[in-house]
């Protein structure tokens, strides 16, 4: 049995990006480190010469970091209309409810792109949630999403309802 340790995000500046993280969702900077070298090539399966600058972030728990990779190079996004190639789709992050505006209002003042205030979803089986999504400073899709707790889902099951 395994959880999710990190998951790593290209983006176009490091530092930038790190910066953004912080401020948007108050994640810390941990561990930076710059990747370089043929066991990095190897085990990633990167072109020779792949260098990069390497820093990750660390949320309330220990549990699913963000690590923010620069490669040497230039970065670019193939698609963003919907994220339909292969790969990630979007980053999604709890949000407790009483918190989702300021941070919409947050979020535009560092420059990201929101697809839409936050709004209320119905979810089958499950209840209401609260969400938007938004495009960070590279285009990565994110997703904020404020749930409902286990207690709520499971009254909601049993009295039958959608």
């Amino acid at each position: 049995m395994s959880e999710v340790h990190h998951v790593a995000v290209t983006v176009s500046d490091v530092d930038r990006a790190a910066d953004f993280y912080e401020k948007a969702l108050g994640y810390r900077r941990t561990l930076r480190a710059d990747v370089a070298g043929p066991g990095i090539e190897v085990s990633l399966g990167l072109p020779a010469g792949t260098t990069g600058r390497v820093q990750y972030l660390q949320g309330p728990s220990q549990i699913g970091q963000l690590e923010l990779i620069e490669w040497n190079g230039t970065a670019t996004r193939t698609a963003t209309g919907g994220h339909l190639e292969l790969g990630t789709f979007l980053l999604s992050f709890a949000v407790p409810l009483a918190e989702m505006d300021e941070l919409h209002v947050r979020l535009v003042e560092l420059g990201a792109q929101c697809l839409s205030p936050p709004n209320q979803v119905l979810l089958d089986n499950y209840g209401p949630i609260t969400a938007f999504a938004a495009r960070d400073l590279d285009g990565n899709l994110l997703e904020f999403v404020a749930l409902p707790s286990r207690e709520e889902i499971l009254a909601r099951r049993r009295e039958g309802g959608n």
